[in-house]
């Protein structure tokens, strides 16, 4: 199994869609999209889902977290807790894979970016999914790097481990708008209970350093994708 993981910046352009299609992956999470965009690509694909908290509220145009696959049915789990923006519980099933995927797109109110995922982490409601086999995929809003490092290191430390190589552990992902520092933000973090089950190899795609722009992702994106594959132990 393939997912893929993209922060697209201020929502899916035709260039950034057809991007996306690029790629071979039988999941794909994508932050920052717009419900009107959602629904203008969701029938291409044979399962779908949007969330986004303004779907609940008068204005119904903020930007979410889209999921998009042909391979594999996208549910919520049976207990979904809406105060996390955004930590969304998706069960996942496909031949002899089965675990608990969450797409990450961490908000900054009322919980404070990186804080969703540890007061995620804690609630009751999501004991049986995290103390089993699950991942957290997406952007974390966690800026790091090798000197800074302390916010990510109070998840790591709630117990969920980096799928990143060695070699890759804080390979930057996010180019700051301001004064285009790197860092990284986007992450795929597993239970202990899943890296004992299942290889899992993840590819952090690279900036084009030549681009004079935070957008530094084939001039598309300040975020780069992840591309996870999953596979059982033993197969």
């Amino acid at each position: 199994m393939t997912i893929f993981d993209w922060n697209v910046s201020r929502d899916i352009t035709i260039e950034k869609y057809n991007h996306i299609k690029e790629f071979s992956a039988d999941i794909f999470i994508i932050q920052e999209c717009l419900p009107s965009t959602f629904e203008n690509f969701k029938s291409d694909w044979k399962y779908s889902f949007f969330h986004s908290d303004t779907l609940y509220e008068a204005d119904k145009g903020g930007y979410g977290i889209a999921i998009f696959s042909n391979n594999c049915k996208i549910n919520l789990t049976p207990v979904f807790n809406k105060s996390f923006r955004y930590v969304i519980p998706i069960e996942i099933e496909q031949l002899n894979i089965k675990f608990y995927l969450f797409a990450i797109w961490t908000k900054a109110i009322p919980i404070k970016y990186y804080k969703n995922v540890l007061e995620a982490l804690v609630f009751p409601g999501y004991q049986n999914y995290i103390s089993g086999e699950a991942v957290f995929v997406g952007d974390f809003n966690t800026p790091t790097t090798k000197e800074n490092h302390k916010n990510y290191d109070s998840i790591i430390s709630a117990g969920l481990i980096d799928c990143a190589s060695k070699n890759d552990i804080l390979k930057r992902t996010y180019s700051h708008s301001k004064d285009l520092l790197f860092y990284t933000a986007d992450y795929c973090l597993a239970t202990k209970k899943m890296l004992d089950n299942y290889i899992i190899k993840e590819t952090i795609l690279d900036f084009d350093l030549n681009i004079n722009s935070k957008l530094k992702y084939n001039n598309m994106s300040d975020h780069v994708p992840l591309i996870i594959q999953i596979e059982p132990k033993g197969d």
